[in-house]
């Protein structure tokens, strides 16, 4: 990496508290029919890993043009889908929910099931944030390493200390617009979740 390249990122990174890196592995996921993937950008690792058969939405263009793998891209907010009632059988959110407002989860929520089919299932990956340790740093991160069979993706999350969105948060939700909770997982700073509409 050139010198002037190092120094850029080190000034992005000063303010950024990193967890230590977290291994998700995706090979035992199963994702069935058409997939929606909520925050489809950027990285796009659902993209990458279940290729042609996701839509990805996102709502900043920039992130859907840097998303790498073959799946359709659409600009839209997961707050208000474009999307016909029950349409799709799976739908992902794979470290999105932490960019969005706390007061707009349950919105996205209600737009997932409603544009869930029946027997459809919901796939989230997340964080639980923990309380802010000494430090002046503004933000908290999280390093990855993304297992999807055929590679493995390296990348990291991160979002503004002071959220308290943790995995029983998402439970309720999900629980609240009617989904039933099937799967949950804890790794360190990480969770899964997986849901159904019966």
């Amino acid at each position: 990496m050139p010198e002037s390249n190092k120094k850029h990122e080190e000034e992005n990174h000063k303010d950024i508290y990193f967890s230590k890196l977290h291994i998700v592995d995706l090979t035992n996921i199963k994702l069935k029919g058409r997939i929606l993937d909520i925050g489809g950008g950027g990285e796009g690792v659902i993209g990458q890993f279940a290729g042609p058969h996701v839509i990805a939405i996102d709502p900043s263009d920039r992130e859907l043009k840097e998303a790498p793998g073959d799946c359709l891209k659409i600009i839209m907010n997961g707050k208000e889908l474009k999307f016909l009632d029950e349409t799709f059988d799976t739908i992902t959110v794979f470290f999105t929910m932490m960019y969005m407002q706390m007061s707009d989860h349950y919105q996205v929520f209600k737009e997932i099931y409603r544009v869930l089919k029946s027997n459809g299932e919901v796939f989230l990956w997340d964080l639980n944030i923990p309380d802010k340790p000494k430090t002046d740093k503004k933000f908290y991160a999280i390093k990855l390493e993304i297992d999807i069979g055929d590679k493995k993706i390296e990348t990291g999350y991160g979002t503004r200390w002071g959220k308290k969105f943790n995995m029983e948060h998402y439970i309720n939700l999900g629980t609240k617009v009617g989904l039933k909770i099937k799967e949950t997982e804890i790794n360190g700073e990480t969770f899964f979740i997986k849901y159904q509409k019966e």
